[in-house]
């Protein structure tokens, strides 16, 4: 019988074998790492980072479509929600107090992230926290983007187009003039009571001592009915200039009612309350400081024989030819609610001939079309 040799044990052998194995269960055993090590790589975010995105089940494909501060900033935290993955990516991080938590709130009102960097990028921190305690608003950065919306009025914005049916210019525009409060509410003292722009309405009033430093009395040829009214120089001669003007076409206009005193105005709108009542005389009078006539650039009209009206040939050339010398229909037809005063024909206010034309050009009134501005 035959003996059978043994094998002999090789270390080489053996090593050769068990190295590779090694090599594999470690590859194996470090896939993970090496995972994360390759996503941290390409896509930026820290490995720690990346081993939360995986053991949240994260697409990778989301994490390598581009790094994004605000969702690394908010993935470990309580304000991190799966469904605004995609509008994490596209917000602009910024490092304010309770942004992580705003940012979410706003999310779940409703706002895209387009809307939410706008928000951030034109609007102080007083601003969004209004957005934040109001109801989501559809048009709202349609709203922040027009050219004369105003950054103090926000609040007002949303509260006026929650309750009422304007287009967004429309209510920003009436908003800006104070239509979301009732007249002489909310009112504002007159700045710049010199400027031949100034606004004086239902909501702008004037000092109770103001006076125009320039007040010039209007030729005696124009004066109607022997009257002595004045007007600011600029607005006396351009009047001038426009009856004049008016002569050559064979109408004669003449000035009825200019300038008026603070005290003389309170005396007019005590005599119309007593006479047709409080009422009535809110919609043809001012009540002292809110009137236009005490700017001195204001004149009633009158032809030979009374007030202009719309039927009077007179009407027809002022309202083709006034803005040529600097002059406006200031409370027209079918604006009523917009200027807090009835249809006026004869109610003309001197905003320069650049202005003027601006306004006749618009078909706005001045309250309007200073509004925006």
């Amino acid at each position: 019988m035959k003996k059978v040799k043994k094998k002999k044990f090789s270390i080489k052998k053996t090593l050769r074998i068990i190295i590779p194995l090694f090599v594999i269960i470690i590859f194996l055993l470090n896939l993970n790492r090496i995972k994360i090590y390759l996503i941290s790589k390409s896509s930026g975010y820290s490995e720690k980072i990346v081993e939360t995105f995986l053991n949240k089940d994260i697409d990778t494909n989301i994490i390598n479509k581009k790094y994004s501060k605000t969702l690394e900033k908010i993935i470990n935290t309580e304000h991190y929600n799966d469904k605004y993955i995609n509008d994490y990516l596209d917000i602009n991080y910024l490092d304010k107090d309770n942004y992580l938590k705003d940012i979410n709130t706003l999310l779940t009102l409703g706002y895209t992230s387009n809307e939410i960097n706008t928000f951030y990028e034109k609007l102080n921190s007083d601003s969004i926290n209004i957005i934040l305690e109001s109801n989501y608003l559809e048009d709202l950065l349609d709203i922040i983007n027009i050219s004369y919306f105003k950054e103090d009025f926000l609040s007002r914005y949303i509260k006026y187009l929650e309750n009422k049916d304007y287009d967004n210019e429309t209510a920003i525009t009436y908003v800006n003039i104070g239509l979301d409060n009732d007249y002489y509410t909310n009112v504002i003292k007159v700045e710049n009571q010199e400027d031949i722009l100034v606004l004086v309405n239902k909501y702008n009033h004037l000092d109770s001592n103001y006076i125009p430093n320039d007040l010039k009395t209007i030729s005696s040829k124009y004066q109607w009915m022997g009257r002595s009214n004045s007007l600011r120089n600029d607005a006396k001669i351009a009047f001038e200039e426009m009856c004049e003007a008016a002569k050559k076409d064979n109408i004669y206009i003449y000035a009825g009612s200019g300038y008026r005193s603070y005290s003389n105005q309170k005396y007019l709108y005590n005599t119309y309350v007593q006479r047709d009542g409080f009422n009535a005389a809110e919609t043809y009078s001012a009540r002292a400081g809110y009137s236009e006539h005490q700017t001195g650039l204001a004149m009633d009209i009158a032809n030979k024989n009374d007030f202009i009206s719309k039927e009077d040939k007179e009407y027809e050339w002022l309202i083709n030819n006034s803005y040529k010398y600097g002059y406006i229909l200031r409370y027209p037809e079918g604006k009523e609610k917009i200027t807090g005063y009835m249809y006026e024909e004869w109610h003309y206010r001197y905003v320069g001939k650049e202005t003027a034309k601006e306004v006749y050009e618009s078909n706005l009134t001045y309250d309007e079309f200073i509004a925006k501005k």
